[in-house]
């Protein structure tokens, strides 16, 4: 389920993150959280929106079964600079 096609309340708007060749993919396990997915690529646990953003196919972050494979967009310039924001966040 896309959490942006089907729900309960009005979809909140979602910046876009396209793929790209310098992504990193990780299989979520049992023990993943992904505040310290985004410690482990961006030194900064509050990062973790910028992954979900990616991931729109997710739900919501509590509910990722192990197993999973996320996208985390790297770098985060990349990311900024397609939002046209500083990375000053």
């Amino acid at each position: 389920m896309n959490r942006y096609v089907k729900s309960s309340t009005i979809p909140q708007p979602i910046r876009k993150i396209l793929p790209a060749i310098t992504d990193y993919t990780e299989i979520f396990t049992r023990n993943s959280r992904l505040d310290k997915i985004a410690y482990k690529y961006y030194n900064d646990m509050s990062l973790s929106w910028i992954i979900m953003c990616a991931n729109p196919d997710i739900e919501n972050e509590f509910d990722i079964l192990p197993g999973t494979e996320i996208r985390i967009p790297f770098p985060l310039s990349r990311v900024f600079n397609s939002w046209k924001i500083d990375e000053e966040i």
